[in-house]
């Protein structure tokens, strides 16, 4: 059986990970990153691998036309859009079935099913439809991540740039924080289940066969791998050591740490087998505003992090989240000053984006537009004479003052003030488009 998984835009993990499982059961197995009428319509199955909301309006011309066909082919999607099922059937009906949760024993269940002609409810993990009810089936357990197939690698994800890296490494699964803005607990659960080092760096070394170099480890915080009641200090040393070994220190990224998740030992490890930065997930300056997107920690324990980070000898990157419902003035400022005082070697700047399922999403649906930042224009502002709203003016405002506080000043030309405006201006028309289908679907 013929099945092609797209991808749009990026290769996700994901998507490699399931199309790797399908090829080592036999399935005769393509993996695209576009909308391709052509190469879709010669498949028995389509997987559709979606990170984001914004792919289900990519792709609705694209699905219809697919199944006007003489002989349509059965349809599967997964990813973290799928934490939605009737959402995602409210905009693409088509869909003959959905992934909810961890897909890698779950799309083999369901293609055997499929070519059997069985009755799909008989799938755990899965949603379709039946008329205009949508189904959901029972869970699955959270799965055991060990000795799993390998990736599948296409010819052309050595030319992929995630943040500097081709691809990442699954390191583990899970997370115990309750960050209002994130999908992963709800994906993956609290509970962190780690995978052997040896399968890591198995993976890392069939990357690098591959001419796949730049290596950014884990999908979520990467410090809570080998967790157990702890840090685990031996295991994140050690995985990092060895994967390092394969692919050279300067081709490592750890991309996301918490503030509270850090030891003299875990950033001397980093500083000693990547390429000697961290991303520090910082999002405020106001405590009040970390409180409410439960992100489980203060401004002085980000001062403390920072601090033990330059002293370990790391470049520093800070992660923020503007516009948040409830951020008043007084808080923006407060991280304005964050910025300044830290003078972080980078920062990257985002718009509060309510992701369907988290409970963003649930308080931007409840919110009276009047109120929410993304349509606020404030008439005393310089935003509004610039035809910004708070969420914009207040994305480039730090944007600019992050690159004036950065021990290496930007230039703060003309140039750079364009490519910022840029920037936050195609930001916020997605956090816009998000923000509409979630209150247009839930209301």
């Amino acid at each position: 059986m013929k099945v092609t998984i797209i991808s749009p835009k990026l290769y996700t993990y994901g998507a490699l990970l399931i199309a790797g499982i399908l090829k080592s059961e036999g399935y005769q197995v393509s993996l695209i990153n576009e909308f391709n009428i052509e190469k879709a319509s010669r498949a028995d199955v389509v997987g559709l691998s979606f990170a984001s909301t914004l792919n289900l309006l990519e792709a609705k011309g694209f699905i219809s036309r697919l199944k006007l066909g003489s002989n349509p082919p059965f349809m599967v999607l997964g990813g973290p859009v799928s934490q939605v099922p009737a959402l995602v059937f409210a905009h693409l009906p088509e869909i003959d079935a959905i992934v909810v949760g961890e897909g890698e024993e779950t799309v083999l269940e369901l293609l055997k099913t499929f070519e059997a002609k069985g009755d799909l409810e008989t799938v755990s993990g899965i949603a379709f439809r039946d008329g205009k009810d949508v189904i959901i089936t029972s869970s699955r357990e959270p799965l055991n991540l060990d000795g799993r197939p390998l990736p599948f690698i296409t010819p052309d994800l050595q030319n992929q740039d995630i943040r500097s890296a081709n691809t990442v490494i699954e390191t583990h699964r899970g997370c115990f924080g309750n960050c209002t803005f994130c999908q992963v607990p709800n994906m993956f659960k609290h509970k962190i289940r780690s995978r052997p080092i040896e399968d890591i760096v198995q993976e890392a070394k069939w990357f690098v066969k591959n001419n796949i170099f730049k290596i950014g480890m884990s999908l979520s915080t990467v410090s809570q791998y080998g967790w157990d009641a702890g840090l685990n200090e031996e295991a994140f040393v050690r995985l990092l050591k060895e994967v390092s070994e394969v692919v050279g220190p300067s081709n490592l990224a750890v991309p996301d740490i918490r503030v509270d998740m850090v030891s003299e030992e875990i950033l001397k490890a980093i500083k000693s087998y990547t390429a000697g930065y961290v991303v520090f997930g910082i999002e405020s300056g106001s405590d009040k505003i970390l409180k409410k997107m439960r992100k489980g920690i203060t401004v002085d324990m980000v001062t403390d992090a920072y601090d033990q980070a330059k002293k370990a000898g790391l470049k520093v990157v800070g992660s923020f989240v503007t516009g948040y419902p409830g951020e008043t003035d007084e808080d923006f400022d407060m991280t304005m000053d964050l910025v300044r005082d830290l003078m972080l070697d980078d920062a990257w700047v985002n718009i509060a984006c309510p992701i369907p399922g988290t409970e963003l999403g649930d308080e931007v649906v409840k919110l009276p537009v009047e109120e929410n930042p993304v349509f606020i224009n404030d008439p005393g502002s310089i935003g509004h004479r610039h035809d910004l709203t708070v969420s914009e003016f207040r994305s480039l405002d730090l944007c600019l003052c992050a690159a004036a506080a950065a021990p290496t000043p930007f230039p703060l030309s003309d140039g750079l003030y364009a490519e910022f405006l840029k920037g936050v201006k195609a930001q916020h028309e997605e956090v816009v488009l998000y923000t509409n289908i979630i209150r247009g679907f839930y209301r």
